[in-house]
């Protein structure tokens, strides 16, 4: 039978734990420990508090040098509102239904032409109201004989001093609601007829 494990001598467990009690309990031996630690490493290797400062500040200068380098928002020139649609009717029912849904808006009549072979540009003069006018620009995109890309832009500019600045206010649900009525107004294209 194999023999067990005896100590050779008395444990000193209990006399570990009670110096780290007694360490716990005297805050002032504790102090004297750190201070003592600091002396003894003092004047060693680099200092902790100069570097991460002088980081810190390099950092900060240049983050302001790139806030300062940026145009204001305003001076940036806004992106020209776009959406498409695809409608599945020949490229001439296409172009009456928008240029009646236009007319029925108050755009008036919009120029048409011809831009390619197989696309059509529609723009309306500019409709003012107050200090803000608007324009509206299609370009139909055959895709097929009976299928037709639609991309629809509404230009709207605010007069501010002596100039017209481009203001971004059509958002996609308005874009949805114009494309509606296209495609109603190809229904009633169709209904009347060639």
């Amino acid at each position: 039978m194999p023999k067990m494990w005896q100590p050779q001598g008395p444990a000193r467990i209990w006399g570990l734990f009670r110096e780290n009690l007694q360490k716990k309990l005297s805050p002032l031996s504790a102090r004297r420990d750190q201070i003592k630690f600091a002396q003894h490493f003092k004047g060693r290797g680099r200092r902790v508090g100069k570097y991460p400062s002088s980081i810190l500040a390099l950092v900060c200068i240049s983050l302001s040098l790139f806030v300062c380098a940026l145009p204001p928002k305003d001076a940036l020139s806004p992106e020209v509102d776009k959406s498409s649609h695809v409608f599945d009717a020949s490229e001439k029912i296409v172009v009456r239904a928008i240029t009646q849904v236009l007319k029925d808006r108050g755009f008036g009549q919009a120029k048409e032409e011809k831009v390619g072979e197989d696309q059509r540009r529609l723009e309306t003069e500019y409709v003012p109201q107050g200090d803000w006018r608007t324009k509206v620009e299609a370009t139909v995109k055959k895709i097929s004989p009976k299928e037709q890309e639609v991309i629809l832009s509404v230009i709207t500019e605010q007069k501010e001093s002596s100039n017209w600045k481009p203001k971004k206010i059509m958002g996609k649900d308005q874009y949805e609601k114009i494309f509606n009525e296209i495609e109603m107004q190809i229904y009633r294209e169709w209904a009347k007829g060639n």
